[in-house]
């Protein structure tokens, strides 16, 4: 298996999805009150900023783990292809998130919906990382086996994690988006493979 075509695909993929995501935020429907419908529409272009950054950080994580892997399979691949299509789909939970917060109604709903969306795409990330690294299966050599065991506690942490924020959506839809955007700065500013890369150092 080609592992710089699948890299290829993967961030035409990601890009595809970034971008669907600015459609999520309604247009104006009455010009004489274009001010007002603007500010109207912020908790949409607040959970377009939320999911624009997370989707930015799973395109670096996922550049991260390919240029960790010596080779790829085919199981690998159709892994890949999972995660893949649940990326795609976050721009749709993420428009429902955004309309139910402007309308102030169904917002727990939409909540837990963009919620387990996150979650079925953490346990997709645990899975792509479990299989390439499990007996180091993929892995390049030189990748240390420290670094390796460390590695596997965070993904196998991440469905934990947003699977616990289901929770947080029956309570507040405005506290879980925020969640969101800590959960996303955390894995921005201290991701898994940083820390590999220091170790590797």
């Amino acid at each position: 298996m080609n592992k710089v075509r699948v890299e290829a695909f993967s961030d035409g993929v990601f890009a595809i999805a970034i971008t669907l995501l600015v459609l999520t935020i309604a247009e104006p429907t009455n010009y004489r009150q274009l001010s007002h419908q603007i500010w109207d529409r912020w908790p949409s272009l607040a959970a377009y900023i939320v999911s624009f950054i997370v989707i930015g950080i799973m395109w670096l994580n996922h550049h991260s783990i390919f240029g960790y892997l010596d080779h790829i399979d085919r199981p690998l691949v159709y892994l890949n292809q999972l995660l893949l299509l649940t990326v795609v789909f976050l721009p749709y939970p993420t428009g429902v998130l955004g309309e139910a917060l402007r309308r102030g109604e169904g917002t727990r709903a939409a909540a837990v919906f963009y919620s387990v969306a996150m979650a079925i795409n953490a346990v997709c990330w645990a899975a792509l990382w479990l299989y390439a690294s499990a007996g180091r299966r993929l892995l390049d050599d030189g990748f240390p086996e420290d670094q390796r065991r460390s590695a596997t506690l965070g993904f196998a942490s991440g469905p934990v994690l947003y699977t616990l924020t289901i929770g947080l959506a029956f309570v507040n839809a405005y506290a879980l988006l925020a969640l969101h955007a800590a959960l996303a700065v955390y894995y921005a500013v201290d991701p898994i493979s940083r820390r590999a890369a220091r170790g590797a150092g």
